[in-house]
C-alpha cells in the first residue's frame, strides 16, 4: 500500500476478494431458499425469510469483534506485534462464550424463538426444525465472521475468498443431498447451512500455516479499554448486518398483518435478490476498510479520499446492473422460488419487488459510506447512521406507509429510508473531509 500508483490495483485486489468472500456467505441462504422451494413449496420460502434474522444476529455479533479486533490489529501489528495479539486473544474469548450462548438458544428454547420470528400454527413445525439446528451451530457461524475478519487484515484476503467461495459451493451441493434426495425438508436446509461455515473455518485455517501469519495467542489479561475500542470500531458493522435484520423482522410481521404467508413469502424472494445486492455492497466496503485505515494511519488524505470514491462508484455500478437484471428478468426470478406456481405469490412479487430494489441505487452507497466512516476513526459517526438507517427509519416509515397506503406502501418505504439515509450521509462527509484536510494539512 505504500506506493500510490499502485492503490487502484491493490482495492480492485481487495474489493474482488471481498465481494466474492461476502457473495459466498449469501450463497448459501440462497441455495436453501431454492432447494426448500422445490421441496415444500412457497411456504418454505416464508420460513427462511422468517429465520433470516438469525443469522444476522450471529453473523453480525462475528463482524463486531472481528471488524472491530481485526482493525486493530491492523492498527498495532506494526508498533507492538503482543499487544496486536493480546487483542486478538481476548477477542477469541469473548467469541467462544457468545457462541455457548446460541447453543443453548438452540437447546433450551427454539420454540419461543420461533413465535418471536413470526411463525404461526401453519410455519412453526417447519420453522422450528429450521432454527433448532442452525442455533445448535451457532458458534460456527460467529467464528467464521471472526476469523475472516483478522486474516483479511493479515493480509490474507485470498484465503477468506476461497474459503467463503468453496463453502458455499459446498452448502449448494449438501443442500441437494439433504434436502432433495434424503428428504430431510427444513431439518436438511438448516443442518446444510450450517455446515458451511465449519468449512469455511477450515480453509481459513490455512493461513496459520502461512509466511503472512501474524496471528498468534498469547497470555493476555482482559483489557476492557481496548474491547471497548474493538467494540466501538466493529459496531457499525454488527448494526448494518443486524438492520438487515431487524428490517426483515419489521417487514415480516407487516406483511402479516396485511395479506399473511403469502406477502411473506413474495417479501422473501425479492428479499433473497436483496440480500445477495447487499453482499455485493459490503464486500466492496469490506474490502477498502484495511486500505482506507492504512492510509488514514500515513496521514495521507488523497488516497483515503481516492479509496472512498473507488468504493462508491464500484457499489453504484454493481447496483445498476442488480436492478437492470431484475427489471429484465422479474419472471425467471420468481421461478426460481415459486416452483410449486403459487399465482398469488407469484402476482405479488412480480408487483413488489422492483419497487423494493429500486433501494438498491441508495443503499450501495450507504453501506460503502458507514463501513469507510468507521474505517477512518469516525465510529461514532457509522454508529449513529447505522442506528438511523436500519432501525429508527424503518419503525417510522415502514408502519406509516403501511397505514397510509397499505401494501404498496410497504413495498416503497425501503427506498425513501435509504434515500434520505444517503442525503444525510453526503452532509457528513462533506465535514469529515473537512476535518481531515486541515488535521492532514492537505
Amino acid at each position: 500500500m505504500e506506493n500510490e500508483i499502485n492503490l487502484p490495483k491493490q482495492l480492485s485486489q481487495y474489493v474482488f476478494r471481498g465481494i466474492l468472500s461476502t457473495v459466498g456467505a449469501s450463497i448459501y441462504v440462497l441455495a436453501d431458499s431454492f432447494f426448500v422451494a422445490k421441496s415444500i413449496g412457497v411456504l418454505g420460502v416464508a420460513v427462511m425469510n422468517l429465520s433470516m434474522p438469525l443469522f444476522n444476529i450471529m453473523e453480525g455479533l462475528g463482524l463486531l469483534l472481528g471488524m472491530g479486533g481485526g482493525t486493530l490489529f491492523t492498527f498495532y501489528i506494526n508498533k507492538n506485534k503482543n499487544k496486536a495479539n493480546q487483542i486478538y486473544t481476548q477477542i477469541f474469548i469473548i467469541g467462544i462464550f457468545l457462541g455457548i450462548f446460541f447453543s443453548c438458544l438452540g437447546l433450551f428454547c427454539p420454540s419461543k424463538i420461533a413465535y418471536l420470528l413470526g411463525a404461526d400454527q401453519t410455519t412453526l413445525q417447519y420453522t422450528l426444525d429450521y432454527v433448532k439446528i442452525v442455533l445448535m451451530f451457532g458458534p460456527f457461524f460467529v467464528f467464521n465472521n471472526l476469523l475472516l475478519s483478522f486474516i483479511r487484515n493479515d493480509h490474507g484476503t485470498r484465503i477468506a475468498m476461497f474459503a467463503m467461495v468453496i463453502s458455499s459451493l459446498a452448502n449448494i451441493f449438501l443442500d441437494w443431498i439433504l434436502i432433495i434426495k434424503l428428504n430431510l425438508g427444513m431439518f436438511g436446509a438448516g443442518f446444510a447451512t450450517s455446515l458451511s461455515p465449519i468449512i469455511s473455518i477450515l480453509i481459513t485455517c490455512l493461513h496459520f500455516h502461512t509466511s503472512n501469519n501474524h496471528l498468534n495467542f498469547v497470555k493476555s489479561k482482559i483489557s476492557f479499554s481496548e474491547i471497548r475500542k474493538a467494540f466501538s470500531i466493529g459496531l457499525p458493522s454488527f448494526l448494518t448486518e443486524m438492520s438487515t435484520g431487524v428490517g426483515i423482522f419489521i417487514y415480516n410481521w407487516v406483511f402479516l398483518s396485511i395479506s399473511g404467508n403469502d406477502a411473506v413469502a413474495a417479501y422473501g424472494i425479492a428479499a433473497n435478490v436483496l440480500l445477495v445486492a447487499l453482499a455485493l455492497f459490503t464486500g466492496v466496503a469490506q474490502g477498502i476498510q484495511p486500505i482506507a485505515s492504512h492510509q488514514y494511519t500515513k496521514r495521507t488524505f488523497n488516497n483515503i479520499r481516492f479509496s472512498l470514491k473507488f468504493g462508491l462508484i464500484t457499489a453504484e455500478c454493481l447496483a445498476l446492473i442488480c436492478l437492470a437484471f431484475v427489471c429484465l428478468n422479474p419472471q425467471l426470478i420468481i421461478n426460481f422460488f415459486n416452483a410449486s406456481v403459487n399465482s398469488t405469490v407469484g402476482e405479488m412479487t412480480m408487483f413488489g419487488m422492483k419497487i423494493l430494489l429500486l433501494s438498491l441505487v441508495f443503499s450501495s452507497l450507504n453501506i460503502v459510506f458507514n463501513i469507510f466512516f468507521s474505517a477512518i476513526n469516525n465510529s461514532y459517526v457509522s454508529i449513529s447512521l447505522v442506528i438511523l438507517r436500519g432501525y429508527i427509519l424503518p419503525l417510522l416509515i415502514v408502519i406509516t406507509m403501511a397505514k397510509i397506503f397499505g401494501i404498496n406502501g410497504v413495498w416503497l418505504s425501503l427506498t425513501i429510508i435509504e434515500l434520505i439515509t444517503f442525503i444525510i450521509e453526503l452532509f457528513v462527509w462533506s465535514q469529515i473531509r473537512k476535518n481531515l484536510k486541515n488535521k492532514f494539512n492537505a
